[in-house]
């Protein structure tokens, strides 16, 4: 097919769904956005929470043990044990062990954690820092928290704050994860109550912003269409063709060409924008007869063959004004179509028209199709050199121009719709 056609065809597909594409966009971008966000605040608080747990035991126990290191013995430190342990202050904890502030196993057992390399959480604890390590299991959903045995290492200190041994804290779980992860799953509540509201509030202000541009967008499109029956009308006016020349062309235009999107050879770039674009031009097609002079263009005999060729010189001056308005516009628009259509629309499928002399499939799709509807409205009207012609009439002229005058591959739609084009002359309403 024609280059411009396919040009045509990749540069106004129309775009669908806009309002539904941005609220599934923004509802996977703020989804995502409180997904992560859920999961870094999960993290922080169970870091905090653990933190504050290992800060509580080491305030709480440093003071039990600084008195009795160093030089403590084993039963000492086991009745300093069974007395905490009486007191409800080591609850959930399965293991202790001691060591003094040389690193010598005092209490307990050695820990499994005890002796890696850059990273012994001992010598950090002997150095005055407080470590925890957080053994792991398996975990259930994406807000529930790791569950398994937590380490709590907690330097001794003296009365003059001086490190003087580490106590060392094997933890059950079960009862920190389960807090954990109530909090873990508010959090999660949370965020994902105020990423609701957040696209909501998105959505509220794009539609709001998106109705009103389609209001701005309607009102334009209203505009223009007029700016072109205007222009369109100037032609029309010092031509004096019988009335409606101009809106019968757009129906007949948009009436084949929707006809046409249904077959399976022209459907792939004839679509909806396609049609109207089409339609909304069609009424541009003689623009060029402003030029012509009121002698030839008034005329109410045949022209001489000199007054012809003047006359025949209008597809051409029609497509150089619509050029000259296209040079002031910085992007693509419908006038790309319109001049194609105006060029052209004379042209003959067997290669004898004007201005070119183009033939076959090389003649733009938009120009055959207004070939069709502007010869069937010029049969059915009265001018100064014809009387009108019925419908019948008209459509047996038509399909005798087939592989001549007009594409024989669209003559088909002719018949098809063939009383809606009667019934677009006649201003009756066509029913679907």
């Amino acid at each position: 097919m024609n280059s411009l056609r396919s040009m045509w065809a990749k540069r106004f597909k129309p775009e669908k769904n806009v309002l539904l594409s941005y609220s599934l966009f923004m509802l996977i971008v703020v989804a995502g956005a409180s997904s992560l966000l859920g999961i870094v605040l999960t993290g922080f608080v169970r870091g905090h929470v653990i933190r504050m747990h290992a800060s509580f035991y080491a305030d709480s126990l440093s003071s039990a043990f600084s008195s009795t290191l160093p030089g403590a013995s084993k039963e000492e430190l086991a009745r300093a044990h069974d007395s905490l342990e009486r007191e409800g202050l080591l609850m959930h904890v399965k293991t202790m062990s001691i060591w003094d502030s040389s690193g010598v196993l005092l209490y307990g057992e050695a820990s499994p954690f005890i002796g890696a390399v850059g990273n012994d959480p001992l010598v950090d604890a002997q150095s005055g820092s407080l470590r925890f390590i957080y053994k792991t299991t398996s975990v259930r959903g994406m807000f529930d928290l790791p569950r398994g045995d937590l380490a709590l290492y907690l330097p001794i200190r003296d009365l003059r704050s001086t490190v003087i041994g580490v106590i060392g804290l094997i933890e059950s779980d079960e009862g920190l994860a389960d807090d954990l992860g109530i909090a873990a799953r508010t959090i999660a509540l949370y965020v994902s109550f105020a990423g609701v509201a957040i696209y909501a509030s998105l959505f509220m202000l794009y539609f709001r912003s998106y109705r009103r541009q389609s209001l701005y967008s309607a009102r334009l499109k209203k505009s223009k269409e007029s700016i072109i029956f205007a222009m369109s009308s100037l032609s029309s006016l010092r031509d004096q063709e019988t009335g409606g020349h101009l809106e019968r062309c757009e129906e007949y235009v948009r009436l084949l060409a929707g006809e046409l999107r249904e077959d399976r050879i022209f459907r792939r770039y004839v679509d909806a924008e396609y049609i109207e674009s089409l339609a909304n031009v069609a009424p541009l097609h003689d623009i060029g007869k402003v030029g012509i002079d009121d002698a030839i263009l008034r005329k109410p005999g045949k022209l001489t063959p000199d007054e012809y060729e003047i006359m025949k010189t209008h597809c051409a001056l029609g497509a150089s004004i619509l050029e000259a308005a296209r040079e002031r516009l910085p992007f693509e628009s419908e006038l790309e179509l319109a001049i194609e259509l105006t060029r052209h629309h004379h042209e003959r499928w067997d290669g004898t028209g004007y201005p070119y002399g183009l033939s076959g499939e090389s003649i733009p799709l938009s120009a055959r199709i207004m070939a069709i509807a502007d010869v069937y409205d010029a049969l059915r009207s009265e001018r100064y050199y014809k009387k009108a012609i019925g419908h019948a009439e008209s459509l047996k002229i038509i399909k005798a121009g087939a592989g001549t005058q007009f594409d024989p591959r669209l003559l088909f739609i002719v018949e098809t719709c063939s009383d809606k084009l009667e019934r677009i002359y006649n201003g009756t309403p066509c029913i679907s």
